[in-house]
């Protein structure tokens, strides 16, 4: 067994269909011009596409929009992002660490009692500016204890001594790319080491995005092992962030027909969730 499987299931899915994100009403940030020039767009939509499926909305949702100064789309409460939250708030118990403080529906959810059961946050966001736009919605909502840090997560848990939590939920990538594998598994081994008794540590997307990992890497295995070299260097530039990832995949199966694909994909899942993490005491001052 690994060694984060008492403390983190990386097979915990959170882009299972579930109702319930629907049931349960959340404040929404003001539309409106901020700081910096961050700007909160307001739109009603009828259909949305739903883990790559089409979604008709009955009836309309009322969603926000994050764009940061260049006009980037950062971040939304659309029907997937809301799915993807109310699954995660459903795992959440006790004091609460939360990375990434979004649009605020994850400590929504996780505070209401029907998905989640929390009974404390700590919510550390490394952007003032989301930090001063969110937290006073959060505030009006949530009737409990509640402390909002602007900090980077990764800074703050590689801290020893910080306090440790019942839940340490994560969503500091800006999407679901398999690029991101190694700094999101560092920040789940530091997470790890700052957890209470049967705490747990909850990844947004990670699921989803060591599938799209184990699709890049079956595409490179069903390529013959004399032009899988080439076919590295044309679809994924050994220097690119998905070149990097891959580069050993095809070294660990250099030569090799593949036949038993589910048996090699294991391997591969088993790497992609442990490529560049860090050792238990590395990086922590």
């Amino acid at each position: 067994m690994s060694k984060w499987h008492s403390g983190f299931d990386p097979e915990l899915d959170d882009t299972e269909w579930t109702e319930s994100w629907s049931a349960v009403p959340v404040a929404q940030v003001a539309p409106g011009e901020y700081e910096g020039g961050y700007r909160v767009v307001q739109r009603v939509i009828g259909e949305a596409e739903v883990f790559g499926l089409p979604y008709r909305l009955r009836p309309p949702l009322d969603c926000r929009f994050l764009y940061d100064p260049h006009g980037y789309l950062w971040m939304s409460d659309t029907p997937q992002e809301r799915i993807m939250m109310a699954n995660n708030a459903r795992h959440s118990w006790g004091h609460v660490l939360v990375g990434g403080l979004g649009l605020g529906l994850y400590p929504q959810y996780a505070a209401c009692g029907v998905l989640g059961d929390a009974v404390r946050f700590t919510i550390l966001e490394r952007s003032p500016v989301v930090a001063a736009m969110v937290e006073p919605v959060l505030r009006r909502t949530i009737d409990l204890p509640l402390e909002v840090i602007v900090q980077d997560v990764g800074t703050y848990l590689a801290v020893k001594g910080v306090q440790r939590y019942d839940t340490v939920f994560i969503d500091t990538w800006e999407s679901l790319n398999a690029t991101h594998l190694p700094n999101i598994n560092r920040l789940r081994d530091l997470a790890l080491l700052h957890l209470a008794p049967e705490g747990r540590v909850l990844l947004w997307g990670y699921r989803w995005i060591v599938r799209l990992f184990e699709d890049a890497c079956r595409r490179l295995l069903a390529v013959t092992p004399a032009r899988r070299q080439g076919w590295l260097m044309e679809r994924a530039a050994p220097l690119s962030p998905a070149g990097q990832l891959l580069v050993p995949v095809e070294a660990h199966f250099r030569g090799q027909v593949v036949t038993d694909v589910e048996q090699a994909l294991r391997w591969c899942r088993e790497y992609a969730m442990t490529v560049n993490t860090v050792e238990p005491e590395e990086g922590l001052a």
